[in-house]
């Protein structure tokens, strides 16, 4: 094998953080219409006093870079707001089930399955990433 191969698509980060964004905001308007209705103004006002610096803290803290890496050690990938990163290497890796809207990967010790969403990639990346995934099978067998 030549040097280090490797696949590396980045995901835009208003598409990873958008949804998430939309979903911390409507809970905090939610929360502010509880409080304003129970306790008039100053429940509504200590709600947001508490709720949007904790809100810009939480998206401090979880923004970051959305990516899938696949090279010849395994499988790697962030793909949204409230994911962690989730690395697999394939010599881990007992079998990979290709879906319609998503790649399962079965670990071989625990039978635990790793699954890897492609709602937030288009058509053609996805399919980019299903070949070099079976390029890298073939190179790097995955079951024994």
């Amino acid at each position: 094998m030549d040097s280090k191969q490797e696949f590396y698509l980045e995901i835009p980060k208003r598409r990873a953080e958008l949804p998430a964004l939309i979903v911390l905001g409507i809970v905090v308007f939610v929360g502010w219409a509880l409080h304003y209705g129970i306790f008039n103004t100053i429940g509504g006002l200590l709600w947001l006093l508490f709720a949007i610096p904790l809100l810009f803290w939480i998206y401090k803290k979880r923004t970051g870079e959305y990516f899938v890496r696949v090279n010849e050690e395994g499988i790697g990938f962030r793909q949204h707001f409230f994911s962690n990163y989730v690395y697999v290497p394939w010599n881990y890796m007992q079998r990979i089930d290709y879906l319609v809207f998503e790649i399962n990967f079965m670990i071989k010790e625990s039978a635990q399955v790793v699954c890897f969403p492609t709602s937030g990639l288009d058509d053609n990346q996805v399919d980019e990433l299903k070949q070099y995934i079976s390029k890298m099978v073939e190179i790097q067998p995955v079951s024994e």
